[in-house]
């Protein structure tokens, strides 16, 4: 957390009369470098939720009620990205004026729309969501105090399973973010970042040029974002602790199968063209790989996994990791 006495060091009277403007909307002054937020006065945070959807007329119309539920007020909006679905989404009638939706014309992408989202965007700090996930009734009151008590650049959600959800053990696994990412030392590496649940500062988002809409393949635009940011000094990345959000809906095992070999074929290629750099921290170990490909070692391992959880038979949560590199890794030499 950062005091009073240390923000009162980094203003200035050229300050003044940004801390001025931001009084006025409620808006808390911070600063915007590597130290997190500073904060000056116990006043609203104004934030901005962000929500991309696709055909999903039934879990939009769910969460925008979760959020009607909040008890709206002037210090947060909520701004829904419809991605070109082919009958146009609605917001209900009971939403208040500060719920706005906004249209692509055609199918563009997640990093498409929420740059579209975020473009409308009024608020400080941006909250990336998905349609999928439940939100909590005091969600954006606890948010809120998250923010005035938290250093961070990036902050993001864990995702559990939604209580009734019935899974089996390879969407357990998937969905239960608890026992794969932690602050690990306090920070979550580059490759641990994810913004389907996450908060940051509008400032830095455009500081970096928000998503690279040219990377939009699954995962792709996510981690050059934070490789981004990272590069600019905003690499403080923390999980909002004891806020875990639940999923409504779980992935099959064959469109996670679909999505992480379209990530090796496609996003990772694209990624590493533009950051060359990260390939040792993603393609990591590359003389073993070599020498357990000259024995097909890998795709004969992924075959077995696959085997298995197509019977669905439980795995550790270590056989599970390596799978799902399995997947990349071959998709990646098989392109």
């Amino acid at each position: 957390m950062c005091f009073i006495q240390e923000g009162l060091a980094l203003f200035s009277a050229a300050d003044e009369q940004v801390l001025t403007k931001r009084v006025l909307l409620g808006v808390e002054y911070g600063s915007q470098r590597g130290e997190g937020w500073v904060n000056y006065m116990n006043s609203d945070v104004m934030i901005s939720i962000v929500l991309p959807a696709f055909t999903d007329q039934d879990n939009l119309d769910r969460i925008i009620g979760e959020f009607i539920a909040n008890q709206p007020d002037n210090s947060w909006e909520v701004i829904v990205v419809d991605d070109g679905s082919p009958k146009p989404l609605e917001l209900v009638s009971t939403a208040p004026d500060r719920f706005k939706l906004f249209r692509n014309e055609s199918r563009s992408g997640a990093a498409s729309a929420r740059n579209t989202g975020i473009k409308h965007a009024q608020g400080d700090f941006i909250v990336l969501l998905s349609v999928f996930l439940k939100i909590p009734a005091n969600y954006v009151s606890q948010l809120s105090s998250f923010i005035e008590t938290h250093t961070f650049d990036v902050a993001q959600h864990l995702l559990v399973k939604e209580t009734e959800l019935v899974a089996d053990h390879f969407q357990d696994f998937l969905v239960d973010q608890s026992g794969r990412i932690a602050n690990a030392g306090g920070n979550l590496p580059v490759k641990n970042a994810q913004f389907g649940a996450a908060l940051l500062k509008k400032s830095i988002y455009n500081e970096v040029d928000g998503f690279d809409e040219s990377m939009d393949h699954y995962g792709g635009h996510e981690l050059d974002l934070a490789y981004r940011l990272d590069q600019k000094g905003y690499s403080k990345r923390i999980i909002i602790e004891n806020l875990p959000l639940e999923r409504v809906t779980l992935e099959s095992h064959v469109k996670v199968r679909t999505k992480l070999q379209e990530y090796g074929r496609v996003g990772l290629p694209a990624l590493l063209m533009k950051h060359p750099e990260l390939e040792r921290t993603i393609l990591t170990y590359p003389f073993v790989w070599s020498l357990l490909k000259m024995i097909d070692l890998p795709k004969s391992m992924e075959r077995r996994f696959k085997r298995r959880i197509e019977q669905d038979l439980e795995l550790t949560r270590r056989q599970y990791r390596l799978y799902l590199h399995l997947i990349v890794r071959n998709a990646w030499d098989a392109r």
